[in-house]
């Protein structure tokens, strides 16, 4: 009976508050569930393009081509890492400039991806960011 004389008086204001609240708590968890879904889908996509990927290195391994042109590639920027590191550290003057733009950033990316660190990385990386948006 004295809740219903408050709730007459003051227009049920802490029953709206209360509505309000439960409201705003549900839209927050729902633009969560929405972020964490969009960021599972993402990482499924990046995992079926790498699979797809190695399936395509899979099916052409055989080829002598695929050899030749992976070995030219990597061995000119391995090439090209090995001089540059050998006047760093000897300081021989050799004065070796750096691959024009955008090799210069591609170069360490090209040669961690033969190596599948590249791939590891950006895996670990996926994973951190998943596990960031869950903890906000």
């Amino acid at each position: 009976m004295i809740g219903a004389i408050l709730r007459w008086l003051t227009g049920d204001v802490l029953g709206k508050l209360t509505q309000a609240y439960v409201a705003a708590k549900s839209s927050a968890v729902e633009s969560e569930r929405i972020k964490a879904d969009i960021l599972l889908k993402q990482i499924d996509a990046e995992m079926a393009a790498r699979q797809a990927a190695l399936q395509v290195r899979l099916a052409t391994a055989g080829f002598w081509e695929m050899r030749f042109i992976t070995a030219l590639i990597a061995g000119c920027f391995t090439l090209h890492l090995v001089l540059v590191t050998l006047d760093t550290c000897f300081r021989l003057g050799w004065r070796i400039p750096a691959f024009p733009s955008p090799f210069d950033e591609w170069q360490g990316a090209i040669l961690l991806s033969f190596f599948g660190i590249y791939a590891a990385g950006t895996s670990a990386k996926a994973i951190a960011v998943s596990l960031a948006s869950k903890g906000r």
